[in-house]
């Protein structure tokens, strides 16, 4: 999809320094965060839009409604973040094509299992991560732009 220049997985979201970091190195002018949940958080909308720099513009959607909202042209090099591969994966699976996806920030929670350094995944999100992977998807860990790519194939593999 022309325009799109990183689709990042981070349960943070809007992570200060890491943000700041892949926008500047991507040259991104638009943050498109896609998750249910907090598109129906009026506190977390407010808490993301002030999260932002003053010049990126952001919107929040449901994942049905940024089907719809990436069904047409980017405008602007764009940036989506998920806090999950699921919804990634309807995304695809709902005709948007995402050529990508860098896991950035999965914390360990109840459930999750350790997958690489301080990223942890459970089995239904690991799941989901092969079949965006068999759909053509190549995901990888880079958690700020100057790491070397980790291909997660390899590390979903072991």
């Amino acid at each position: 999809m022309e325009n799109l220049v990183l689709t990042r997985i981070d349960d943070r979201l809007i992570h200060g320094q890491v943000m700041t970091a892949w926008i500047k190195n991507k040259g991104a002018d638009q943050v498109v965060i896609v998750d249910d949940g907090v598109a129906k958080d009026d506190f977390m909308i407010n808490v993301l839009e002030n999260a932002v720099p003053d010049n990126i513009a952001i919107g929040i959607f449901s994942k049905e409604d940024a089907v719809t909202f990436f069904s047409e042209p980017l405008e602007a090099p764009t940036i989506i973040l998920a806090k999950t591969p699921q919804t990634l994966e309807y995304m695809v699976d709902n005709g948007i094509s995402i050529d990508e996806i860098d896991l950035g920030g999965m914390g360990a929670k109840e459930g999750r299992e350790r997958l690489y350094h301080t990223i942890s995944t459970n089995a239904e999100e690991n799941e989901s991560f092969k079949r965006l992977i068999e759909k053509g998807v190549d995901a990888f860990i880079q958690i700020m732009p100057q790491n070397e790519k980790v291909n997660l194939k390899d590390i979903l593999n072991k």
